[in-house]
């Protein structure tokens, strides 16, 4: 991710300034889960990006994240979400991982198989 916001930093035009204050408001945490999930997702099959994806969306509800999202732009719609953590920097590869891996609850999506 970082790299993106480097290589737009780079380019200078309007247009990359309009995408870099647009990612500037997004969680950094979703930001590079997002770009992990492009990374990981090009190589799967179908059903494996929805067990993917069905892992990310429990680790999103069991984060910080999510509901704070909402609260700022829903229920107190003062547009000043507090992530956690704030900064791209402070997002371990840990945390980045952790929504990746299967839930701890143990219930995975299963999917029905058709012949």
């Amino acid at each position: 991710m970082e790299g993106i916001l480097d290589a737009l930093q780079s380019d200078g035009s309007k247009w990359a300034r309009d995408q870099l204050k647009t990612l500037g408001k997004m969680s950094p945490t979703s930001l590079k889960v997002t770009c992990e999930q492009l990374q990981r997702g090009a190589g799967l099959s179908f059903r494996d990006c929805f067990k993917m994806e069905y892992r990310m969306t429990q680790a999103c509800m069991a984060g910080n994240d999510f509901y704070e999202g909402v609260r700022a732009v829903l229920i107190d719609k003062d547009n000043d979400p507090k992530w956690k953590p704030s900064t791209l920097a402070e997002v371990s590869p840990d945390l980045v991982r952790q929504h990746f891996d299967p839930p701890p609850d143990g219930l995975e999506l299963e999917l029905l198989q058709y012949v």
